[in-house]
């Protein structure tokens, strides 16, 4: 039982010390950073949400509101399994916006996607400095 235990230390001061380290280097750690609250969206920028989340989840997209590389990757085979992933969600009781952020080239804004009986999800979207959406994604998974 013993060695067993001095086996598990000797495991865990392995992986805590990367080849090259010291006890005297710091172990890298994953901070938690503070998630803001979520937050009523815009009128304006609610239709957008409600619009573009119904639009995925019913397989047709407009090719105009998005870049010529997110045209060129939303394929009618990944939109339409997309569709079939969100369909079973059904309709949005409410979409918040629960982190905006700018980067030099696109405006992201995580929606918070919420349905009937308690489940949600993220769609992550990122337009670029025309008004396009360059980027189209659902981070935690479905």
């Amino acid at each position: 039982m013993i060695a067993r235990c001095s086996l598990c230390a000797l495991v865990v001061a392995l992986l805590s010390f990367p080849i090259g380290a010291s006890a005297a280097t710091p172990v890298p750690s994953a901070t938690a950073q503070p998630t803001p609250a979520p937050t009523a969206l815009s009128p304006q920028r609610l239709v957008f949400a409600r619009k573009l989340f119904a639009d995925v989840q019913a397989g047709k997209l407009e090719s105009a509101l998005f870049d010529a590389r997110m045209n060129a990757l939303l394929k009618p085979v990944v939109v339409s399994g997309l569709a079939k992933k969100l369909q079973p969600f059904g309709t949005p009781v409410t979409i918040l916006d629960a982190n905006d952020f700018t980067t030099p080239s696109y405006r992201v804004t995580d929606y918070l996607v919420r349905f009937a009986a308690g489940k949600s999800l993220l769609m992550r979207v990122a337009i670029d400095t025309k008004g396009k959406i360059a980027g189209l994604f659902f981070p935690n998974g479905f």
